[in-house]
């Protein structure tokens, strides 16, 4: 597994574990608000990390697979608030 893949995958247990924990102290109204964060955080930790290691080979590739990564969790974690 390469490098790429780890912080990618670092990632993805990062916003499970705080939609996990968004899920069970906020409110229904805050919820949301709470999500949206989750996920502009995800991408902007992935923009950081580059800037920070002025490394351009694969920016986009795995700010778009963080991005579909954070978008089905956080997709999956409203359709069990809502149901709930």
């Amino acid at each position: 597994m390469s490098k790429q893949w780890l912080q990618i995958i670092l990632i993805w247990v990062a916003v499970l574990s705080a939609s996990l924990f968004a899920l069970t102290i906020s409110e229904l109204e805050l919820r949301f608000l709470v999500f949206s964060s989750i996920a502009a955080a995800a991408i902007a930790i992935v923009s950081i990390e580059h800037l920070i290691s002025s490394r351009t080979k694969d920016t986009v590739r795995q700010q778009v697979y963080v991005s579909a990564g954070t978008i089905v969790i956080l997709g999956t974690m409203t359709i069990v608030s809502l149901l709930s």
